[in-house]
């Protein structure tokens, strides 16, 4: 996922796809707030990532599926 971060952090709008995160138990609300205190989009979606990367190895899956939809390629 990291050789992606610079992908990821230019297209990635958080708000797409926290409730799938936070409904497949890898994300906490406070995950999201903590997200959310950063001021850009970019940097959002780079401390998303950064979060994401602490929460195990089932964690990627979910981000994965959560992207799907709004992210196809």
């Amino acid at each position: 996922m990291r050789q992606n971060l610079v992908k990821l952090t230019a297209d990635l709008d958080p708000i797409d796809i926290y409730d799938q995160l936070i409904e497949g138990d890898v994300f906490t609300f406070e995950d999201k707030e903590r997200i959310d205190h950063e001021v850009t989009r970019a940097d959002k979606a780079r401390e998303l990532i950064s979060v994401l990367c602490r929460k195990g190895p089932r964690a990627f899956g979910v981000f994965r599926d959560a992207l799907k939809p709004k992210y196809p390629h």
